[in-house]
């Protein structure tokens, strides 16, 4: 009779064992338990905020899972991407087209009446096809991902947008894209007929009507906040996986992710299609919850076609590189940022007597909020939350008389450094063969 293994038994049990222990507060690391109150503090957010305020403070929530969708493609595995619109711009016009050019007229075909929860469930419809949408460009940009690296990859990532860009002129009439989007993609002005909300105001083209402002703002935000919740799970599941230290690892040393049977590549293209869902799931709900929102080049772009993508990346550097907190905090640093300089309408001192006419530091914008993630850069190279927990390490150990001073430095490198590195490396390395 075979005696039975500490290995076998009942894996199905321990499994969930694990994943209990895992969830348990009191086994959480300190910045996970931040990371929890953190997350409490953004849920009674409309409790202290003013319509108005409420949906600026809306649009972060989409900022934040922008910046965690690059992060876990950029900030996780190294593979530096300039153009992540590209995905966030597929996520929104997916859900329009597939809810106005797909949905709802076979509902009006079959001679439907869509009552409320029939117009939530095409929403929901709308917003699983965007994120497939989304899904399959980052196989179109994660395929690449197996034979370049480095700067032929983030050039592919750079172009990209740009030619989606240019897609949307070439089928912008009506039944140039006769299966895909029988209404056409409407051009740089975007979809004109927008996408119904899950909550408005009159009654048009909403799932919910309300008649009061603050309701739908405080409903938008909500909704927003959940739909950043169900971002948290996915991402920090996955980065807790096996598969999150594989990534990591390919940042580090991808000849030794390779030298131990694995194969890179396959985690590269993951990791891009989970990063183009993320985006893409993030754009299709700010297209149906999000405040202002429209499928048009100017929101899903930006105004400069990559301004998107840049303020993404600067949201990432200024919260930490690969820490899922870190895109959040710093999605909170940049709007603060953005909203004060903003606001500042004061002169800025000569300018009218150099120029002839007079300049405001909030003419300026973006570039002092481009600034300041230029400081992060030079001050705080892993970013706010891996320096102040570096901190708190430090400090705790100072209490227990570990260490004689708080202001030591660590020595590791950050993760933007080494992800830098790592990429001049690969620059050197072209420049070389080229040379010989």
């Amino acid at each position: 009779m075979a005696t039975e293994t500490p290995l076998e038994g009942d894996v199905g049990r321990r499994r969930r064992q694990a994943v209990v222990e895992k969830l348990l507060l009191r086994d959480l690391a300190l910045r996970h338990r931040l990371g929890i109150l953190g997350v409490c503090l953004l849920a009674l957010v409309p409790l202290l905020a003013q319509p108005r305020e409420l949906n600026q403070f809306t649009y972060v929530l989409y900022l934040m899972m922008f910046a965690i969708s690059w992060d876990v493609v950029s900030g996780y595995t190294g593979q530096l991407s300039f153009g992540h619109a590209f995905f966030f711009a597929l996520g929104g016009y997916g859900t329009s087209v597939t809810v106005n050019q797909h949905l709802l007229p076979l509902a009006n075909d079959l001679g439907l009446t869509l009552g409320p929860v029939g117009t939530v469930l095409v929403i929901l419809g709308g917003i699983v096809g965007g994120t497939l949408v989304a899904a399959l460009g980052g196989v179109l940009i994660g395929v690449p991902a197996l034979r370049l690296d480095g700067p032929y990859l983030s050039l592919v990532t750079l172009i990209a947008p740009l030619l989606l860009y240019q897609s949307l002129i070439i089928f912008s009439d009506e039944g140039s894209l006769p299966v895909l989007a029988p209404g056409g993609l409407g051009g740089t002005s975007g979809l004109l007929n927008t996408p119904p909300s899950f909550v408005g105001i009159g009654g048009l083209n909403t799932a919910v009507t309300v008649d009061q402002q603050w309701v739908g703002a405080v409903a938008r935000y909500y909704i927003s906040f959940l739909a950043l919740l169900i971002v948290l799970a996915v991402t920090y599941g996955v980065t807790r996986s096996a598969a999150g230290s594989v990534f990591t690892a390919i940042r580090e040393d991808e000849d030794a992710v390779r030298s131990v049977g694995m194969n890179p590549a396959k985690f590269k293209i993951f990791a891009f299609v989970l990063s183009a869902a993320i985006g893409g799931f993030a754009a299709a709900v700010w297209m149906h919850a999000g405040p202002n929102a429209a499928p048009n080049t100017e929101n899903l772009f930006g105004s400069g076609r990559i301004d998107l993508s840049i303020n993404v990346i600067v949201i990432a550097i200024i919260g930490g590189m690969g820490t899922i907190v870190g895109s959040i905090v710093g999605a909170l640093f940049f709007a603060f940022a953005d909203t004060v300089i903003g606001g500042l309408d004061v002169a800025i001192p000569g300018v009218e007597l150099l120029f002839g006419s007079e300049l405001t530091i909030a003419d300026t914008s973006p570039l002092p909020t481009f600034l300041l993630g230029m400081l992060a850069l030079v001050f705080l190279p892993r970013g706010v939350v891996p320096e102040l927990t570096r901190f708190g390490r430090r400090l705790l150990a100072w209490r227990r008389g570990e260490v004689d001073t708080l202001l030591g430095r660590d020595r590791s490198p950050s993760t933007l450094k080494r992800t830098a590195e790592k990429y001049r490396e690969e620059i050197e390395e072209i420049v070389g063969g080229e040379s010989r």
